[in-house]
């Protein structure tokens, strides 16, 4: 690959990012987080990870089956019970019509047009049971604009609106818009001590004080 060719190096670019927040704080806060969603959604029995990472969601969740995927493995070994696919979503084998749930979290505005979105969005239904549900968090550019474009992967500016509408281009059933939901980056000390994010999560008047990340959730229709 020539020179002017090579991509981002995001494992370097995440090092730098998260410097100084262990990796054992941000499992701790991920089970936080992911219990309250799978409680607010109904405690689904089958869950896709499809941008997973290092899995913090994926391995927080109390679902009979979990799946997660993405690009590259960025972990040493996963846990037992976390089927695992890696590389592009639209050559993966994934089962269709087959999860309650599909949590994307943090991903979206990765992606470098509104095309791209919605061909993930409709890859993704392919893999969602009929009435199943699409969760989706993300940094909200209403929210933060002056910050959105610090983080060097940040290529789409996305609102809680965007997302809607390409909910609905998608043949998606808006069913839960969370406008101002997590802060914008776990990099904060604040957001990395159990207590205070459970008293956060608790206390939905502080969402409107300090989020900055939508959580929107869809579903498959049925008919």
């Amino acid at each position: 690959m020539s020179e002017q060719n090579q991509k981002l190096n995001l494992a370097k670019v995440y090092q730098f990012r998260f410097a100084g927040l262990t990796q054992e704080k941000k499992d701790a806060t991920w089970a936080l987080v992911t219990r309250w969603i799978e409680l607010k959604l109904g405690n689904p029995r089958s869950v896709l990870d499809p941008a997973a990472g290092r899995g913090e969601f994926i391995i927080s969740s109390q679902a009979t089956e979990r799946w997660a995927c993405d690009l590259s493995d960025q972990r040493t070994s996963w846990p037992t019970g976390v089927t695992t696919r890696f590389g592009d979503i639209y050559e993966i084998n994934l089962p269709e019509n087959y999860f309650d749930l599909i949590f994307v979290s943090n991903f979206l505005e990765h992606l470098a047009t509104p095309d791209d979105v919605y061909n993930y969005l409709m890859q993704l239904r392919k893999s969602l049971k009929l009435g199943g549900k699409l969760a989706i968090m993300g940094p909200n550019f209403r929210y933060c604009a002056n910050e959105y474009y610090d983080f060097a992967d940040h290529l789409l500016p996305l609102t809680h609106r965007t997302i809607e509408e390409h909910l609905a281009a998608a043949d998606f059933q808006n069913q839960l818009t969370i406008s101002r939901f997590l802060p914008l980056s776990f990099r904060s000390q604040r957001f990395s001590n159990p207590w205070l994010v459970k008293l956060y999560l608790a206390v939905p008047i502080f969402w409107r004080l300090f989020g900055k990340q939508f959580f929107i959730v869809a579903t498959r229709p049925t008919d």
